[in-house]
């Protein structure tokens, strides 16, 4: 029987990690049960997208990088995620385009405006 040891880094970040994909997890929980009845964002399109951008720097088992996927739902435009990726990162979400309300930790997150667009990041980690 082999032990496998675990950096306190590496548990750090994984114990650090959970909370903050249940906080996302139960946010799109809520989003999703009001987005029918919701209006999309206003000047946005309604079909999703995905970019790539630069954020703060993240570790995650071995991999680091500054790179993230951002994906903008419900009429949230990708530009915006983009263009605010690296103060909301920063900043741990406190940051945020006006009219929006972000959450992150240990980078992941997503903002969300009340008419029911959302725009969501994640480390952009290499297979």
């Amino acid at each position: 029987m082999s032990i496998r040891s675990t950096s306190a880094s590496r548990r750090s970040f994984g114990a650090a990690l959970r909370p903050a994909i249940l906080v996302v997890a139960l946010a799109l929980l809520a989003t999703c049960a009001t987005a029918g009845a919701a209006a999309p964002a206003r000047g946005a399109s309604a079909a999703p997208c995905t970019a790539t951008a630069t954020g703060a720097p993240w570790s995650y088992k071995g991999q680091k990088g500054t790179a993230y996927t951002v994906l903008g739902e419900n009429g949230a435009s990708c530009s915006l995620g983009t263009k605010w990726l690296k103060r909301i990162t920063t900043s741990h979400g406190t940051k945020s385009p006006t009219g929006w309300t972000c959450l992150a930790s240990s980078g992941i997150g997503e903002c969300q405006i009340k008419g029911g667009g959302i725009f969501e990041f994640t480390p952009k980690l290499k297979k």
